[in-house]
């Protein structure tokens, strides 16, 4: 019994999701931050033939604009080390706020995710989802960081 019991990993040195004030966030969701306007990104309003009805950023949180979550242990990269701390889900809503290279962004969302301060690592999961290697960050500062990193004029082709 004693030998099994050393192969169990011990639940206290786990990650846990820091919290407030526990947590090293430069910025949490404010109230000025939530009350700021995202830009579209140009191709949407291209498509589109008008602008679209503003959007803040109280308007992008929640299941189809943006959410966060901590990441699972099978979402962990394959050969890297097992680091990323949030599954950051930027869906269809929050979408229509970033353009990619491709699209003429000087700066594809994953590297404008990794610049923010408190984020070590970013691995673009799918379309929509992104991990972080972000330890030291709260729930609420993993997405004031994404609600900032959207409204980085790089993201978006000029």
């Amino acid at each position: 019994m004693g030998l099994f019991s050393r192969r169990k990993p011990d639940p206290s040195v786990a990650w846990q999701p820091p919290q407030r004030p526990g947590c090293t966030c430069p910025r949490h969701l404010d109230d000025d931050l939530l009350r700021t306007v995202v830009p579209y990104s140009t191709s949407l309003a291209e498509d589109l033939g008008y602008a679209p009805t503003p959007v803040t950023v109280t308007d992008l949180l929640g299941p189809g604009g943006l959410s966060v979550q901590p990441a699972l242990d099978d979402e962990q990269v394959p050969g890297q080390p097992a680091d990323l701390t949030w599954s950051l889900g930027v869906y269809d809503d929050a979408r229509a706020h970033y353009d990619d290279l491709d699209d003429g962004a000087e700066v594809d969302l994953d590297v404008a995710l990794a610049g923010q301060p408190g984020v070590e690592r970013v691995e673009w999961a799918d379309r929509e989802v992104f991990l972080l290697a972000a330890p030291t960050l709260c729930a609420d500062g993993v997405l004031a960081t994404a609600a900032l990193t959207l409204l980085d004029d790089r993201v978006r082709s000029r």
